[in-house]
C-alpha cells in the first residue's frame, strides 16, 4: 500500500512517504489547503519523501502555483536525494528553488 502525508509543523509544511502517481489524489488538496493557510513564506520540508516521480514534480509545481497565486513564495526546506535528483533531471529544480539546474546534476 502506498503512503504519503502533508502535516502543518512549525515554521511550514512537512510531506513524507510517496510523491507519485499513485497518491497524487491522496495529497494534492491536502497540499494547496495547507499553502493558502500558511504565512507568507512557506517552508516546504521533503527530507520524508521516500518515492518520487513526475507525479510528484506536478504537484510541487502547482504548489508553487498556488503560493503564487495566493500571494505566497513557496521555498523547499529540505529534499530527499530522490527529490532532488528527478527533480535535476526534469530540469524543474531552478524552478522551485531558483538554483540553477546544471549545479544540481546526479
Amino acid at each position: 500500500m502506498t503512503t504519503a502525508s502533508v502535516e502543518c509543523v512549525p515554521g511550514g509544511i512537512r510531506v513524507s512517504g510517496e510523491m507519485t502517481v499513485y497518491t497524487a489524489s491522496q495529497i494534492k488538496q491536502s497540499l494547496v489547503d495547507a499553502i493558502t493557510g500558511s504565512p507568507a513564506i512557506v517552508q516546504l520540508d521533503l527530507a520524508g519523501v521516500s518515492e518520487f516521480d513526475t507525479a510528484g514534480v506536478q504537484l510541487l509545481l502547482l504548489a508553487h502555483r498556488e503560493a503564487l497565486v495566493s500571494g505566497r513564495n513557496l521555498k523547499l526546506s529540505a529534499e530527499s536525494r530522490i527529490v532532488r535528483e528527478v527533480l535535476a533531471l526534469c530540469g524543474a529544480r531552478g524552478l522551485l528553488t531558483g538554483t540553477p539546474d546544471m549545479e544540481d546534476r546526479p
